[in-house]
């Protein structure tokens, strides 16, 4: 099967605020998509209210094929599909797995600087099992474990059992 035919995660840069919205279009349509979402505590002058954001800003991951890239960049909200020179980089599905057991085990998650160095690591035990980062810092039992999105260059940072994380 050729590149252009085969379904792959790609990140799209949405406008403003719309993540959610296209995330919602795009599976109304059929199509996996997934917007990975923080829930933050705001306060206003009369009350606390727990709010879910995108964890990351102007960016929603679907899933497609290359070949079906104009009905993506058609939907309403979608600016453009996350390219480099000309080229669509395809996101691991690992990295949308590791970001979706994060999400739905209810792991504290904060954006974080965009790193490429470190030590590769996957969880190997524990609710956050399967999940692969790269290890920041260690400090007694616990470890910085810096999930990398390379497509979009941002990442996300969690706290993870030393014990439950091997060398990948």
């Amino acid at each position: 099967m050729s590149r252009l035919n085969s379904f792959n995660w790609y990140a799209l840069y949405t406008k403003a605020r719309h993540e959610k919205f296209v995330e919602d279009n795009l599976i109304k349509k059929g199509i996996e998509a997934f917007t990975p979402k923080v829930t933050l505590r705001r306060k206003w002058s009369d009350r606390v209210k727990l709010i879910q954001e995108p964890l990351f800003k102007s960016y929603c991951f679907a899933k497609f094929s290359l070949s079906d890239r104009l009905k993506i960049v058609a939907q309403q909200g979608v600016s453009q599909i996350v390219h480099f020179n000309y080229r669509y980089i395809p996101v691991p599905d690992e990295i949308i797995n590791s970001l979706r057991i994060v999400a739905e085990n209810g792991v504290q998650l904060d954006p974080y600087p965009y790193l490429k160095i470190g030590e590769k690591v996957i969880v190997r035990r524990g609710p956050l099992k399967g999940v692969e980062g790269f290890i920041l810092e260690k400090r007694n039992k616990n470890a910085r474990l810096v999930i990398s999105i390379d497509v979009i260059e941002s990442s996300v940072n969690c706290l993870v059992d030393v014990d439950y994380v091997e060398a990948a």
